[in-house]
């Protein structure tokens, strides 16, 4: 077989491909999961409706948000990411009331952020039959969330705050603070303010 014949399939095949990741997050789009311009969706991106009492799953996202490879983004809430704010890949955003990301915010691989927790309260019920809890989590602007951290529900993480890798954040965090560890704690300030330590 000819070169130009052989290199004519090759090409066809990728077109192929490509065609269908376009046409697969052309479908994601048209589905109102995201509103907003320049948006990075990957094609193995994955979206999971819970149906958690208020209904889909609904994400608005502003300009410029990249959201990287194999994440998964599920609920029932709504999820908004802010301006210029990156998801890094094999991270799970679960929302069933509300999740908030600032602009300019990095988060990196494998990060878990949830606004849900099972109920656990009766040891005689079992607990996947005892219901859910949620609280809203707010991450602030400019904000670095560093690899395999766990964003519990109801926090709030201020503007300019950095969370090391691996951290546990079951609290909230205050503006400009570095906070590391399970439970995460604050080891000091970017701003260099010493009177909350």
């Amino acid at each position: 077989m000819e070169f130009s014949k052989v290199l004519g399939k090759i090409l066809a095949f990728f077109y192929r491909k490509l065609k269908h990741a376009n046409d697969k997050i052309e479908r994601i789009k048209k589905q109102q999961f995201f509103e907003g311009e320049k948006i990075f969706i990957p094609e193995n991106l994955i979206i999971r409706n819970f149906h958690f009492g208020n209904g889909n799953l609904r994400i608005y996202c502003k300009k410029n948000v990249s959201i990287h490879d194999y994440c998964i983004l599920q609920g029932s809430g709504t999820i908004y990411i802010g301006e210029n704010s990156f998801i890094g890949q094999y991270s799970v955003i679960g929302c069933n009331q509300e999740i908030r990301i600032g602009n300019n915010v990095l988060v990196a691989q494998s990060v878990s952020i949830r606004d849900t927790d099972h109920n656990i309260d009766s040891a005689i019920e079992l607990i996947n039959m005892q219901g859910i809890k949620t609280a809203p989590v707010l991450i602030e602007d400019d904000v670095w969330i560093g690899h395999g951290v766990v964003i519990t529900r109801g926090v709030r993480i201020g503007k300019g705050a950095v969370i090391g890798a691996n951290a546990v954040v079951t609290k909230d965090i205050p503006e400009y603070a570095i906070a590391v560890g399970v439970p995460a704690k604050i080891i000091k300030y970017r701003n260099g303010d010493k009177s909350a330590l």
